[in-house]
C-alpha cells in the first residue's frame, strides 16, 4: 500500500525537477551561451514536467480507486486524464491545450528530418515540410504556463 503513495509524490518531485532544469536552462544557461539548439533540451524538460505532474495525478487517483488500471501508452493516460482527473481537479482547457500543444512538438521535433536556427528562432520541419517555429519567448510562455500546471497537480494530491 506505502509503495502507491510514494509513486505519486515521487512523480510530483520529478515534475518539479523537470521545470526548475528547463528554467535554469532558459534565465540562465540560453543568455550565457546564446545557442538555440538549447531550446530542443528545454523543451524536453518542461514536457517532462507536464507528464510527470499528469502521472502523479493519475497514481494518486489510482491509489485512491477512483479510475481503473491504466494502460501503458501515453495516449490512453491522457484519455484517462482529460475525461476523469481533469475535471475533479479543475484542470482547464488551457491546461489539457499545454499537454496536446507539448507532446505534438516533441513528437514533431523527433520526426522531423531537418532543423534550422534564422533570425532567433529555431525551425523545425516535418518530412510532410510543415514548419514549426520556437523562440526564447514562446519557451517561457511554455513555463509560465507549466510551472501552474505543476502547482494545480500537487494540490490535486493534498
Amino acid at each position: 500500500m506505502e509503495q502507491a503513495i510514494e509513486k505519486h509524490d515521487e512523480q510530483i518531485f520529478l515534475a518539479k525537477k523537470a521545470i526548475k532544469i528547463a528554467d535554469h536552462l532558459t534565465y540562465m544557461t540560453y543568455p550565457l551561451v546564446k545557442d538555440l539548439k538549447i531550446i530542443v533540451s528545454i523543451t524536453e524538460n518542461i514536457y517532462m514536467a507536464v507528464a510527470n505532474a499528469m502521472e502523479a495525478v493519475l497514481q494518486y487517483d489510482r491509489y485512491y480507486k477512483r479510475i481503473n488500471p491504466l494502460a501503458e501508452n501515453f495516449e490512453s493516460r491522457y484519455q484517462v486524464f482529460k475525461e476523469k482527473c481533469a475535471p475533479r481537479y479543475e484542470f482547464d482547457r488551457n491546461d489539457l491545450s499545454l499537454v496536446d500543444e507539448l507532446r505534438a512538438l516533441i513528437k514533431q521535433h523527433a520526426d522531423s528530418n531537418m532543423e534550422f536556427v534564422r533570425s532567433d528562432k529555431l525551425i523545425i520541419c516535418s518530412p510532410s515540410f510543415k514548419m514549426k517555429t520556437l523562440d526564447i519567448n514562446a519557451i517561457k510562455q511554455y513555463i509560465i504556463k507549466t510551472k501552474k500546471f505543476v502547482m494545480k497537480a500537487e494540490a490535486a494530491l493534498k
